[in-house]
């Protein structure tokens, strides 16, 4: 009845109250939460019953037995409430929001800092250790030497060094294009409500206000019981419009609206940590303020955990790009995501290899999760580096079929800046997991550790590179045209760097083919020729990716999102 609103809590709680014959307690009657000192903030979060100080002045213990609980109303029941005197029955709302304001400031610190604390290594806000500096240092130093004294040689094993980053591009997607099988929806069972378990969704936002009205009937098609599913909206406390926003939906019991404090960074893996707490899921995801989720994504997600042993630690959902019509850049944006979720990620699913994980649409065990020390507030990829912590404490990620789909940026300036951000945080990612961990479990297979390091280090470094062997194959072509002929050095170096565009354009061809949908093949063959300048933009993104690093290593540069395209994809049956 409460799931449904046929009845308000307060009703159902004051009603409670008089059948057992205690007080009642208005939720702006608890002026304070007695939380213990030095007891932790989540626990404290969590509880249903604590000494509260009215606003009449009384100390009290209040009591707010969440509505699920099997006990209430039985003899049981009223005996334990005769036994405390004083008691008095507050609705789990009000409790909780006096809980909240108690705990406010230590989940802010705990969320920015934990895992900073706790297990430094895994943690970007440490940044670069002293040998990557000087390592860097060195290879910078001894490259200018060698260009100044020889510059066809030098150029040339830089050219040698990039193609190896170019050739291990390539060959993971030709592995992926030939081994990539098509998949139809996973057959779902039948359950009953009863086998089913809490599920936590978590949906950061900030300043989101345009697309509210598109996410709350997106979230509410989510295809699980009213009574076992719960929608935490985070907002940050400066965000008004949003909340404004929210305040104008209709919002039932399963969504609860939660404010973030401006304690350490303001990025979204720091409001998840915050949110995370607020949940009594034992299985969690996240989806972001521009998703459409498939409906029964939840169901899906949690008969592959019921049916799979412990070290399944998450579950990925394949993201699709609803508007690849709208021009060549979401055009291209969604050939991208058909090879890497539809392809990479199912070739490395298979082996068992360390998967960088999307930054919405994964499902979690809770207990996992809370292993791994959650997100790192300080890498602006939480999700990729979250991937690659959870394999290297021995659990691993698998793929489930129904997807989410969700708008990309259709301009160059909003894709730029996202694109900036996710190469910023492969950065980050790979100088935290390339750090030695003496203390850690960090000794894990060599092709996982091969794979990790190709897919942070190798695809920064094309981005980064790519340029160069572009600008060398033009200023070696016109060189030889204007000469009539170039020394041989200089010959192997344009054949080399030419050869290096070519093979990282036809892989990534073959694999885009190979993963977009049948009606699609059309619009892919049209907008291929345009991946040359595609590159060029991401390398753009790199260099900025590069400079931020030094300079604004946390800053967390925000996708504006717009109302979905009302001729973009939609959910088949």
């Amino acid at each position: 009845m409460l799931a449904y609103g046929l009845i308000s809590e307060e009703a159902y709680y004051r009603a409670l109250a008089e059948h057992h014959c205690v007080r009642f307690v208005e939720n702006d009657e608890i002026a304070q939460a007695l939380a213990a000192d030095g007891e932790e903030p989540g626990h404290t979060l969590s509880r249903h019953a604590i000494w509260c100080r009215l606003t009449d002045g009384s100390v009290r213990p209040v009591f707010a037995p969440p509505p699920d609980r099997g006990v209430i109303g039985t003899a049981d029941f009223r005996d334990r409430l005769a036994r405390i005197p004083g008691i008095a029955l507050a609705t789990p709302t009000g409790l909780k929001s006096a809980l909240a304001k108690q705990t406010k400031h230590g989940l802010g610190a705990a969320a920015s800092d934990r895992l900073a604390i706790e297990e430094p290594q895994f943690s970007a806000k440490h940044g670069a250790g002293a040998w990557h500096g000087f390592l860097c240092a060195t290879m910078t130093s001894c490259l200018a030497v060698w260009i100044w004294t020889a510059p066809a040689t030098a150029m040339l094993a830089l050219q040698i060094a990039a193609g190896l980053f170019f050739l291990g591009f390539a060959a993971l997607r030709i592995v992926a294009a030939m081994s990539f099988r098509r998949q139809s929806p996973t057959p779902l069972a039948r359950f009953a409500n009863s086998e089913r378990p809490i599920y936590s969704v978590i949906v950061a936002l900030y300043r989101e206000a345009p697309v509210i009205a598109d996410l709350i009937p997106a979230l509410k098609a989510l295809r699980w019981p009213r009574t076992k599913l719960e929608i935490k909206l985070v907002c940050e406390e400066d965000d008004s419009e949003t909340v404004a926003a929210l305040a104008r939906e209709r919002l039932d019991r399963r969504f609860e609206i939660i404010t973030v404090p401006p304690i350490g960074p303001q990025t979204k893996p720091k409001a998840l940590n915050f949110a995370l707490p607020y949940c009594t899921g034992s299985l969690v995801t996240l989806f972001d303020a521009e998703d459409r989720p498939h409906p029964d994504q939840l169901e899906e997600a949690w008969q592959t955990f019921r049916r799979s042993d412990p070290a399944l630690g998450a579950l990925q959902a394949p993201l699709i790009v609803a508007n690849p019509h709208h021009n060549w850049l979401t055009g291209l944006f969604h050939l991208e995501y058909a090879a890497l979720f539809r392809g990479i990620l199912q070739w490395l699913a298979r082996h068992r290899l360390p998967i960088p994980l999307g930054g919405t649409s994964t499902h979690f065990r809770r207990s996992v999760l809370e292993e791994c020390m959650r997100w790192d507030p300080y890498n602006v990829t939480e999700d990729a580096d979250l991937g690659f912590r959870m394999w290297r404490k021995g659990y691993r990620v698998g793929l489930i079929s129904r997807p989410t789909l969700e708008d990309a940026p259709d301009t160059v300036l909003v894709w730029l800046r996202q694109r900036t951000r996710w190469i910023k945080g492969w950065i980050q990612t790979w100088v935290v997991h390339s750090r030695p961990f003496p203390s850690s479990p960090s000794v894990r297979p060599f092709a996982g550790m091969a794979i990790m390091h190709l897919l942070l280090a190798g695809t920064v470094a094309c981005f980064l590179f790519y340029p160069l062997s572009v600008m060398t194959v033009a200023a070696l072509g016109v060189w030889s045209y204007a000469s009539g002929g170039m020394p041989v050095t200089w010959n192997a170096l344009g054949v080399l760097a030419g050869a290096n565009i070519v093979l990282a354009f036809g892989a990534h061809a073959a694999l885009s083919l190979r993963t977009v949908d049948r009606p699609l093949r059309p619009l892919a063959l049209k907008v291929m020729a345009l991946v040359p300048v595609y590159w060029l933009l991401g390398a753009v993104a790199g260099w900025r990716a590069v400079k931020q690093y030094f300079t604004e290593p946390y800053l967390w540069e925000k996708t504006p999102h717009r109302p979905h395209d009302r001729e973009g994809a939609r959910h088949g049956e």
